[in-house]
């Protein structure tokens, strides 16, 4: 929840400021590009070609658009950086001399903005470079015009350098915008890590305080029992007493920090097992997917009860893919129910006097 809350607001940030980079053009555009245009048709040598330059700025902004709020598509790049140029270079020359760097030349001045929305993914000296190319264009003109007074020029300076600050300011701020969003949602993730490890690793502990509690009651009764005169030699007495031992061997190594719970808990039941003078051999074929405590008990807890009754050998298999985990165990063990495990097939087949078991965890459940 923490997750999906940190990326939205992330998001909804940087979209804000992809909002505004496309809200501040249209409106220059179709408040004054489009009154300048209207007012200087009598003023215009070709007025029906600065109309189209001011139609083909609304395409190339709607083309960058998808730079916005669509992943940038690298070949645009080059296209509508020459278009844009070419529309300053255009609405120039439709423009008498006099009115170069006036009201009517409008290009020159709002083509910034669509730099800000083409190069908006891209490094900032793609827009600074852009800028700096719009401003040579009009210097050319300026100087094909013959307006290179000094009233001219300081106008041009003057304005030139405040369009730029006010662009490239909206770019800084629109990218240390998405970087402080971006990295208040990489905080926001780690911290929700932090605390579903905390969870779990409680859940965890809290599930082998309760274990503990019904193996140690299950041996208490055994220790009762004995101490009443229950007969030691009893086969049943002595099964007990094994499969408890392998519980609460197993229930001590899950407290250990290694890498493979499944194969650390086999061997302490074979361990138990060899302890009794059983012969227990335990291969592994194939590599294991990352198992939960709960899934790895499930697995072993079967085969563990099955080395606990094993008479004088046993051989323990443990089979892994990407996507299934089988524990079999063979060996000369007494044919005994076994229990169902959540999420578990559990599989026993008894020949003579040998029997085998095998436990199968599946990542996709067979079909019913």
């Amino acid at each position: 929840m923490i997750e999906s809350t940190a990326l939205l607001v992330a998001r909804r940030y940087v979209r804000g400021m992809a909002i505004a980079a496309l809200v501040i053009p249209v409106c220059w555009h179709l408040l004054y590009d489009g009154t300048m245009t209207l007012l200087g048709w009598s003023v215009y040598r070709w007025p029906w070609v600065v109309a189209a330059c001011w139609a083909a700025y609304l395409a190339i902004g709607v083309a960058g658009a998808f730079n916005l709020f669509n992943r940038a598509r690298p070949g645009l790049f080059a296209p509508l950086t020459v278009a844009s140029l070419a529309l300053v270079t255009i609405v120039m020359a439709a423009c008498p001399p006099e009115e170069i760097l006036r009201s009517f030349d409008w290009a020159w001045g709002s083509i910034g903005w669509l730099g800000v929305i083409v190069f908006w993914r891209r490094p900032i000296g793609n827009l600074v470079a852009f800028l700096l190319a719009n401003g040579v264009i009009v210097s050319v003109g300026l100087a094909l015009g013959d307006q290179l007074d000094r009233v001219t020029l300081a106008r041009f300076g003057m304005v030139l350098i405040g369009s730029c600050a006010l662009q490239l300011g909206f770019s800084f701020t629109a990218s240390g915008v998405r970087q402080i969003a971006s990295s208040a949602a990489e905080s926001a993730l780690a911290q929700a890590e932090v605390a579903d490890r905390r969870a779990v690793a409680e859940a965890v502990h809290q599930a082998r305080v309760a274990r503990y509690v019904d193996i140690r009651d299950d041996i208490r009764h055994l220790l009762i029992e004995l101490a009443e005169g229950a007969d030691p030699a009893d086969p049943l007495v002595q099964q007990r007493c094994r499969a408890g031992a392998a519980r609460l061997r197993r229930l001590l190594s899950e407290t250990d920090d290694v890498p493979d719970p499944l194969l650390h808990g086999l061997r302490a039941g074979a361990d138990v097992a060899e302890r009794r003078g059983v012969e227990v051999s335990l291969v592994r074929v194939g590599t294991l997917p990352d198992l939960t405590v709960e899934t790895c008990r499930a697995l072993s807890e079967a085969p563990i009860e099955a080395l606990s009754n094993a008479a004088t050998w046993a051989r323990v298999t443990v089979v892994g893919s990407g996507e299934e985990v089988v524990v079999s165990v063979i060996g000369d063990m007494p044919d005994s129910p076994i229990a169902p495990r959540s999420g578990v097939e559990i599989t026993a087949h008894t020949e003579g006097e040998r029997r085998w078991i095998e436990a199968r965890w599946s990542l996709v459940p067979a079909a019913a």
